[in-house]
């Protein structure tokens, strides 16, 4: 929910800051043009706020298909997995340091006469997960028993996708908001490879 009121509330300041000044110019398309990005936010499903942060460089082939090499750090992303404690079911729940490297494409949507600019986005590549170690209660008929358990450090291939906005200030600078989804196709033992999320947002500057 904090999530999505902040990604509405930043959709409406950027849009209300860009279009009054530039509505009347267009989204600058150069093919050839290569685009450095930096950014920084969240991840979603966390027990507790963690910054996150990153970059990409991009290469316009042409106004809608963007190539993309991209590094980010995730802190405290939430692995949980369901443990079977006789006829009932507890969770474990583990907060993983994840580093991310992929490429992929942006897709972009130029509407007319707009400097905001829609986009989808979708790539593949690794996640290195750090080693975590959670706290496990086990309940039997001799009461709560607790002990430690560890996953050990990984690297795992996924596929991630999303979507987002840039508001264009300039045809050398914009800003943009993006939310994306990170698929793993494997985890270590015993995490299952589930879906988790990033919202991010910051600067994006035209190189040439």
């Amino acid at each position: 929910m904090r999530l999505r009121t902040i990604f509405v509330g930043m959709l409406m300041g950027l849009s209300g800051a860009v279009s009054p000044i530039l509505a009347q110019n267009s989204y600058p398309c150069k093919p050839g043009n290569f685009e450095l990005g930096l950014f920084g936010g969240e991840s979603y499903g966390l027990d507790r706020f963690r910054p996150m942060g990153g970059g990409n460089i991009a290469y316009g082939l042409n106004c809608r298909f963007f190539p993309f090499a991209e590094a980010s750090y995730l802190p405290g992303v939430l692995r949980t997995f369901n443990v079977a404690t006789g006829p009932n079911t507890s969770t474990q729940q583990f907060d993983v340091n994840m580093i991310d490297f992929h490429a992929g494409l942006h897709i972009r949507v130029p509407l007319p006469e707009s400097r905001v600019l829609p986009y989808g986005v979708v790539g593949a590549g690794l996640i290195r997960g750090s080693e975590s170690t959670a706290t496990v209660y086990n309940v039997s008929p001799i009461g709560v028993v607790p002990f430690l358990h560890t996953i050990p450090a990984s690297t795992n291939f996924a596929v991630n996708f999303g979507a987002g906005l840039r508001f264009f200030f300039s045809e050398r600078f914009a800003v943009r908001v993006e939310f994306k989804g990170f698929k793993p196709t494997s985890a270590p033992t015993p995490l299952e490879p589930r879906v988790f999320y990033r919202f991010a947002i910051g600067p994006v500057f035209q190189l040439r």
